[in-house]
């Protein structure tokens, strides 16, 4: 499970959009998350991976095509008297120079093994698919932070030119003697309290720039200009949808189908040990234990039978042991798909929780902002102090930095509901949702 229960997903990298955006420009999620793609070193690391997964499948097959191979060299003996030392020795010298050609006539463990090696390669796909949606799970974490830091870093930025005019303003008429001194002091700490914000939100924001340069394989201290077009504001997806597209698409519920897959051809393997296999094999050259002559070039042909008879219960032992790991597999992908099911029900909550708080958000800001126009012209008009301006004036900000996180949280929910069903997060048009 990834940071943000953000879930993995079958698309590939090549249908994201193949925009390479440079420093300053406007940045999008889908454009975030395929820059981070091209870049990030465990995507190059995972289709290495994969790559070896295709050779060795590739490898395995051709063992059951004919293999052709040299035999050459010139063997001495030591025979005294004329008789050979060894046994197996044919004479004081012998000559072998030989083209062998052997084909796999009846070989079921050979097969296992080729059809456990093609198993293993698609797996390997499969956790490439993963690692590239860990890498997007990252991104999208990244790219909505600095996205949230960023409007609160605006938001600071606006209230501390508010402030910083009603301070010279509050000081202009002190110096005439239409305020008091409690009034300039009040006005001096609104505008030091959003300078203070500012400061702390523009340290936060310049670390998550960092952050996601860093996700993107930009340059650390490079500037960020994200998108402000709305994201994932279509109407949610019923659960029983979430359910189907994640079964059918979540590269980790196709991770655990192939790894079954795996298992039962890992059982023929060790099936096949215990089955005869039959070999064809020819030969062309010479093999004679005195020295070659003209004519002595002929062909040789074999045809030749291999069966285990008895091994003390070493091939049912295997066996057995494959069958469980398939048993131990399968329930592992019941698990998964009840560990899936729950996240999709535990997100779609909050995505319907998200957008009611974003809902409350737009309201309570609205009539935040509402009081506080209404306090500041009351203010100058004599009819309120600094203290009801500086209360009207702090429910305002939290209301209009409540409406951020609010709007930052439906879209990362979205988000976390599109990777759930095995879909890249993309921009969706903003429709009504009253």
């Amino acid at each position: 499970m990834f940071h943000v229960r953000l879930y993995l997903t079958a698309l590939i990298v090549c249908i994201l959009p193949s925009v390479a955006l440079a420093d300053g420009v406007s940045l999008t999620l889908p454009a975030a998350i395929t820059e981070a793609l091209r870049t990030q070193p465990q995507v190059f690391q995972s289709a290495h991976t994969a790559a070896a997964g295709r050779d060795l499948s590739q490898a395995a097959h051709a063992v059951l095509l004919p293999q052709v191979s040299l035999a050459a060299g010139s063997i001495w003996s030591d025979s005294p008297n004329g008789q050979p030392l060894f046994i197996a020795g044919n004479a004081p010298r012998e000559v072998i120079g030989q083209i062998h050609v052997s084909v796999p006539i009846y070989a079921p463990q050979l097969h296992a093994l080729a059809k456990a090696a093609k198993d293993q390669s698609v797996i390997n796909r499969s956790q490439e698919t993963v690692t590239l949606l860990r890498v997007a799970a990252q991104v999208v974490n990244a790219y909505y932070q600095l996205n949230l830091l960023q409007t609160q870093t605006t938001i600071w930025r606006s209230t501390l030119n508010v402030a910083q005019k009603l301070y010279l303003d509050t000081h202009k008429a002190y110096k005439a003697g239409a305020v008091s001194q409690l009034d300039l002091t009040q006005s001096a700490i609104l505008r030091n309290k959003a300078r203070a914000g500012l400061e702390q939100t523009a340290a936060e924001t310049r670390a998550a720039t960092r952050l996601l340069n860093l996700q993107l394989g930009r340059a650390a201290d490079g500037k960020i200009i994200l998108s402000n077009r709305p994201e994932f504001a279509s109407l949610l997806p019923s659960p029983s949808h979430l359910d189907t597209q994640a079964k059918q698409r979540q590269p980790l519920v196709q991770v655990a189908d192939r790894q079954i897959a795996l298992a039962r051809a890992q059982i023929q393997v060790q099936r096949g040990a215990t089955l005869p296999t039959i070999n064809a094999s020819a030969a062309y050259g010479v093999d004679t234990a005195t020295a070659p002559r003209t004519g002595d070039l002929g062909w040789q042909g074999a045809l030749t039978l291999s069966m285990p008879i008895f091994g003390f219960g070493a091939h049912q032992d295997r066996i057995a042991a494959a069958q469980e790991q398939l048993a131990a597999l399968r329930s592992a992908r019941q698990a998964l798909i009840l560990q899936i099911d729950s996240q999709i029900a535990h997100d779609y909550g909050a995505a319907q929780a998200a957008e009611k708080t974003l809902n409350n958000a737009r309201t309570t800001a609205h009539e935040a902002f509402s009081v506080y126009t209404m306090t500041r012209k009351g203010y100058f008009a004599g009819a309120f102090n600094a203290l009801n301006l500086a209360q009207a004036e702090g429910s305002w900000v939290r209301a209009r930095l409540r409406l951020a996180s609010a709007q930052i949280a439906v879209q990362m929910t979205r988000a976390q509901l599109e990777l759930d069903m095995g879909r890249y997060p993309t921009e969706k048009k903003e429709t009504s949702h009253t």
